[in-house]
Parts: C-alpha cells; sequence; structure tokens
C-alpha cells in the first residue's frame, strides 16, 4: 500500500478518532473521501509533525516569566479587599484566581502576603483602636448608669477590666493565697 498524504490538523497518531483511546502501532488518516487506517511498517516514509506545546514553541507562551511587581501589589491589595469582605480563604483564592488568570496555589500565596500586611496594620494600630475601644465603653457606661441599665454597666466594666489586663492567669495567680508551713524543732529549744 502507498503512502497517504497527510492532510493537516485530521492526522490522529496512535489514536482511534472516535473517544481518543490509544491504540498499538496503528496510524490512523483520514483522507477527503475516505478513512484509512495504517500499521507503523506501511506508514515508514511518511514525515511525522510533532504538535507545538507551550513547553516547545515560544509563541504559545502567555506571558515572559515572572509578573511584574507592579502586577503582583495589584494582586496582594485585591486579596488584602477580599479578606475585608470576610469570605473564606478558598472563595478568596477562586476569585483571586480567576480574576488574575493565575493559578490556584499562587493565590494562595498571595492572600498569605496580605494577611501579613492585615496583622501589620493591625499591630500599628493596637494601641489607638485599644483607646477608641475604652472611650466608646466609658461613653455606653455613663449612658447605662444614667439610665440605669445595671446589668450592662456591670458588663462594661468587666470587659473593661479585661481589656486593662485584670483576671488574667498571670495577675489570678499571683493572687492566689500562699501557705508557707515551717517547722520548729523543739529539740533544739
Amino acid at each position: 500500500m502507498a503512502p497517504l498524504p497527510i492532510n493537516g490538523p485530521t492526522y490522529w497518531s496512535g489514536f482511534l478518532l472516535r473517544g481518543l483511546r490509544p491504540l498499538a502501532n496503528v496510524r490512523a488518516y483520514h483522507t477527503a473521501s475516505e478513512f484509512v487506517t495504517l500499521t507503523v511498517l506501511e506508514s515508514e516514509g511518511q514525515e511525522v509533525q510533532k504538535p507545538t506545546t507551550v513547553a516547545n514553541d515560544e509563541n504559545k507562551r502567555w506571558r515572559g516569566g515572572r509578573s511584574t511587581q507592579a502586577r503582583m501589589d495589584e494582586r496582594v491589595n485585591y486579596a488584602y479587599s477580599l479578606l475585608l469582605e470576610g469570605n473564606t480563604r478558598r472563595a478568596n483564592a477562586e476569585l483571586v484566581a480567576s480574576r488574575f488568570n493565575i493559578s490556584i496555589r499562587t493565590a494562595h500565596d498571595d492572600i498569605s502576603k496580605a494577611m501579613e500586611l492585615l496583622k501589620q496594620e493591625r499591630l500599628e494600630d493596637r494601641t489607638e483602636m485599644l483607646n477608641i475601644i475604652t472611650a466608646s465603653r466609658l461613653a455606653v457606661l455613663k449612658k447605662a448608669i444614667r439610665k440605669g441599665n445595671y446589668q450592662v454597666a456591670c458588663h462594661l466594666l468587666d470587659s473593661l477590666g479585661r481589656a486593662a489586663g485584670e483576671l488574667t492567669q498571670e495577675v489570678a495567680s499571683q493572687a492566689a493565697p500562699t501557705l508557707n508551713i515551717t517547722v520548729e524543732d523543739k529539740r533544739q529549744a
């Protein structure tokens, strides 16, 4: 049997055209009029073209390596804004990955960076925030006492005490009474 010409992308090497199941030692060609199956020995003289992939063709690559720093910062800032919305980590990763066309692993890395930014920001604002919260509690305490809501006032005083460090484990352990027992030897007296 004479070798048949290959007609562009309809060449399927080693696969059955229906369902793409691999066949051993068989190459299939589809011509304009008929479907012909040849064994490997019968197709010796024909040139087999290797399909191009992202690995062997520069033109198929959608980017030229790592993202720029500005693009990474944009992704981290978007992840930061998603953290403030209160979604789950997985949902945030899916949103970041779909918006920036990146992998889930990269999205999780961006969320981790955003969480570090959030921690750093919270540490810087912690003392100021504690002062604001304490002032708000004191204002609500005055209103509660004026209106006669003594149970609310008790809860506010309790929370103010806990915020000040009262009744922590260290303070409670220091405040516990200690018992010292000394035994005098009567024989030496």
